[in-house]
């Protein structure tokens, strides 16, 4: 079984400073501990975070996107607006009225259609979708109440999605995000592709890209395109849903470096990713707005593009702190 990437990470940077690295999850490397004389520090994957630089506080807020979004406005940095709603009525006690599903409706009209929606709490494009109508809102309420207590409903925005890792105040990487896309056959339909594309989601654990992705995209689901047409779906650009990284360079773009370590800091993390919209019509990065701010970064995107250098040099770094201090 090859373990999951922040153990073959912690592995590398372990060895590079000499540290010892110990599998505590019988091989599968989702618990693990690295020492280093009389210190050590745990760390893991899956709902593991990753950074033992992170504080708890810092990793669960940022895990929050609604509670992120409060942090970064009092920061004065730009953030997508929205609303926050409850799929199901466990706790509703706990909470002010206004959060339920017949709200989200309600203001999901006074925004317009289509919105944008996606889990409070998630990860991995999950569930982050173009809703078209009411009655497509009502059944992805049903849905999502399956996995996710709550969620968001935000305005539609258009633009170059990046994403800046920050270690420490220091950006490291600059990707840029390509949304996924479907490639025609000359014999099965949009709907008949994306339905074969979802079924390699499935395997992933990563909720299927629903049939407005294709109608967002101006397409017909039924049409059959030629072989070699390509359709770029709406909505979620994710890796793990099927999106690609564009560019990845160790250069970051004033502006968006900037945004970035404003953000990471004003959460308090010490390892972030910091996902930003450019929505400048001349995608000049004057008109920047924050999308959320990831506090256990997946870095398979700086991998893939053979940075494998920029990945090295922060989990050392890391390590060397934790337990060289």
């Amino acid at each position: 079984m090859t373990p999951p990437d922040p153990a073959r990470y912690a592995m590398t940077a372990a060895a590079a400073i000499g540290a010892q690295f110990e599998d505590l999850d019988e091989g599968r490397g989702y618990l693990y501990r690295v020492t280093l004389g009389s210190k050590s520090v745990l760390g893991g994957g899956g709902g593991v975070c990753a950074y033992p630089v992170n504080s708890a506080a810092a990793f669960t807020i940022a895990r929050d996107k609604a509670h992120t979004k409060s942090v970064l406005r009092t920061a004065n940095i730009p953030v997508i607006p929205g609303g926050l709603f409850f799929s199901h009525q466990r706790r509703a006690a706990m909470r002010d009225p206004g959060r339920d599903v017949e709200d989200a409706l309600n203001f999901a009209n006074t925004l317009g259609y289509p919105v944008f929606c996606k889990p409070n709490q998630g990860g991995r494009g999950n569930f982050a979708e173009i809703v078209t109508s009411p009655d497509e809102l009502a059944v992805y309420t049903q849905r999502i109440a399956v996995e996710f207590e709550s969620f968001l409903v935000e305005p539609i925005l258009t633009g170059v999605e990046h994403r800046i890792l920050v270690f420490d105040g220091a950006p490291l990487a600059h990707i840029t995000k390509r949304p996924p896309s479907l490639i025609g056959d000359g014999v099965r339909t949009w709907r008949e592709l994306l339905a074969a594309a979802n079924a390699q989601l499935a395997g992933d654990g990563v909720s299927d890209a629903p049939l407005s992705a294709i109608t967002a995209a101006g397409a017909a689901p039924d049409t059959v395109p030629p072989a070699g047409e390509r359709l770029t779906l709406a909505g979620r650009q994710n890796l793990h849903a099927a999106g690609e990284a564009e560019t990845v360079s160790d250069q970051s773009p004033p502006g968006l470096a900037q945004i970035a370590v404003s953000a990471t800091r004003a959460i308090g993390l010490r390892v972030g990713a910091v996902d930003i919209f450019d929505t400048s019509p001349a995608r000049d990065l004057s008109d920047l707005v924050v999308i959320e701010v990831n506090g256990n970064p997946g870095l398979a995107a700086i991998e893939r593009a053979g940075r494998s250098d920029i990945i090295e040099a922060l989990w050392t770094a890391m390590f060397k702190d934790c337990l060289e201090a």
